[in-house]
């Protein structure tokens, strides 16, 4: 049953947006549609494409559009950019290809009102019948039963006060890095209440072509050495210790075969249609694992750039 709908608290939602013109619209429709009347929508756009242009079509509707020219600290600056000016006593971030539930809000507000700080959800990729899509489809339905570890998802909700408290997410730092799971990390460090529930499902979009999963997984693979150095605190020897016993484990899996077999079997039970989807398991997880060892060697480039550059200055 629905709360009454009278007095609801104002639920501030932000989307960090970056050429993103083929899915924005749909996002937007989506977010508008939810069944809440007390929400702002706001959109940090970092786009050389049509997205802002699309996005400002929302104005009407009450879509409020921050266009950065300069993005220094990527996606969770976007992020950070929409919470600071963000008026809801809850936050929730959206990825640009979302696809919420018309009940989403009422869902996580319930939660909320119940004495969560911050609350983690399920994150699902709607697109299973894409072999990429299937595979991380398959890989989020293994994970449901690790979802109480987790720290972050898509759909993450926050009380704005607990967000203000520990700064936001941390990521200002002089390479174009951040990490979103380190923001509830920080929120559990400052005792904040966690709530997980894995019932309340976010959907997302995966990409569907080769170029775009590739080009997307070694982005994801960056963060390694990037994390090791700013978060961890590991020295860069270590650092490239550990990257290159990574690509070493990775690369003797695809060589030896048989690991892989297993892993994608007890994968394939999770995904769309079973054990038949095997070997599209085993292909999309090599291609996934060999992008992510490009992403882990390009980020370590980029941190040795980086690095030097503070050093010469």
């Amino acid at each position: 049953m629905k709360q009454n709908r009278i007095d609801l608290p104002l639920i501030s939602i932000i989307v960090p947006s970056k050429n993103e013109q083929d899915d924005i619209a749909l996002t937007l429709e989506l977010i508008l549609a939810i069944d809440y009347p007390n929400k702002e929508i706001i959109v940090v756009d970092d786009s050389n494409d049509d997205t802002p242009k699309i996005v400002q079509s929302y104005k009407d509707k009450g879509v409020k559009l921050v266009h950065r020219e300069t993005n220094n600290d990527g996606c969770c600056g976007a992020r950070n950019a929409g919470m600071r000016i963000a008026e809801g006593e809850i936050l929730v971030i959206m990825n640009a290809d979302v696809r919420p539930e018309k009940d989403f809000l009422d869902l996580i507000l319930r939660h909320h009102q119940n004495g969560a700080d911050y609350l983690v959800v399920r994150s699902k990729a709607m697109n299973a019948n894409n072999i990429w899509g299937n595979l991380v489809a398959a890989k989020e339905n293994y994970h449901v039963q690790y979802l109480a570890n987790d720290e972050w998802s898509e759909g993450f909700s926050c009380k704005r006060d607990a967000a203000i408290k520990v700064g936001f997410i941390p990521g200002k730092f002089p390479v174009n890095f951040c990490r979103d799971v380190m923001f509830g990390a920080n929120l559990k460090k400052a005792g904040y209440t966690k709530v997980v529930d894995p019932s309340i499902i976010m959907k997302h979009i995966v990409p569907e072509k080769f170029s775009d999963f590739w080009r997307e997984r070694i982005w994801r693979g960056t963060f390694s050495s990037l994390t090791y150095y700013y978060f961890t605190k590991k020295n860069i020897p270590i650092i490239l210790v550990r990257e290159i016993l990574k690509f070493i484990r990775t690369i003797l899996k695809i060589l030896l075969i048989f690991p892989k077999f297993i892993q994608s079997f007890k994968l394939s039970k999770y995904s769309a249609n079973g054990y038949k989807d095997f070997f599209k398991i085993y292909f999309a997880s090599i291609i996934e694992d060999l992008a992510l060892t490009v992403g882990n060697f390009k980020g370590f480039k980029m941190l040795l750039a980086t690095v030097k550059d503070q050093k010469n200055k």
